[in-house]
């Protein structure tokens, strides 16, 4: 692996490493980054399938640690000091996996939205999980059928709105060729590999960021997360959905540089 395509880097000072999500590319961390890189060096990943990286191998049988492995490369090859690791959407999944696997040195956690639907699961919140699964069942069944701009189901449902319309038809377009690539992340978001003991024994400080406009399965990961991970802070940015780091980039920006906390935690 060529880690170095993986990577786009800015800035020097303290490393964040900055996971994107799916449908996503490092773009969405471009205004963030813009002001991040005064004070800190930006190591932004470009997942599998995503920003011109090849796809995947493992589409029979899904894994994060693909992804995993692109991270710990990266650590590796561009920083020899622990990193503050920031998520959105499936990239919070991504990160959260590897807080949770230790491999790497993680001072700090921020997830924006982290879509691991699988906490539903460990926590047993029925409610939210048949909400979820009545809408994997169409959109699964929609891909299936090669139904067009079927990307748009995924946008709109942690939107929470509907936001697919209003992008510009070359960013659907784009969307639309990374169905297989979301659908193998849905694979992965749905299955739990850790229990309710893992997350309780994660002794990172981690500040959970979510959207007051977000549909109901994004917050109340983020309600279950808060109240499963013991050294966890909560922030509610007004006004934003699911797409909070491109529309709110001030706001998300102070949440992750926001250290006031840390000391109780």
């Amino acid at each position: 692996m060529d880690i170095g395509q993986h990577v786009v880097q800015q800035g020097s000072g303290e490393p964040i490493v900055l996971v994107h999500g799916s449908y996503a590319t490092t773009s969405t961390w471009k205004k963030m980054v813009e002001r991040l890189s005064q004070t800190h060096h930006c190591i932004a990943i470009k997942l599998p399938g995503h920003g011109g990286m090849p796809d995947p191998t493992d589409f029979a049988s899904p894994s994060i640690e693909t992804e995993l492995a692109v991270i710990e490369a990266a650590v590796r090859q561009f920083t020899d000091r622990p990193i503050h690791l920031v998520g959105h959407s499936y990239g919070g999944v991504v990160a959260l996996a590897q807080a949770l696997k230790g491999s790497v040195p993680v001072s700090r956690l921020t997830l924006f939205e982290p879509v691991a639907t699988w906490v539903l699961d460990v926590v047993e919140d029925q409610a939210m999980r048949a909400e979820l699964d009545t809408f994997l069942s169409r959109y699964r069944r929609d891909a299936a059928a090669g139904q067009p701009h079927v990307c748009g189901q995924v946008i709109d449902f942690w939107g929470g709105g509907n936001h697919f319309a209003a992008l510009p038809a070359h960013i659907q377009d784009a969307m639309g060729t990374m169905v297989a690539n979301n659908l193998r992340h849905w694979d992965i978001c749905t299955v739990p590999r850790h229990s309710r003991a893992d997350l309780s024994a994660l002794n990172i400080p981690t500040h959970l960021v979510c959207g007051t406009r977000s549909n109901d399965v994004a917050r109340a990961i983020v309600d279950h997360l808060h109240a499963e991970l013991p050294f966890s802070r909560r922030t509610d940015i007004e006004g934003a959905s699911h797409a909070l780091v491109t529309s709110h980039p001030e706001a998300c920006l102070a949440a992750l540089l926001d250290e006031g906390w840390l000391a109780a935690a």
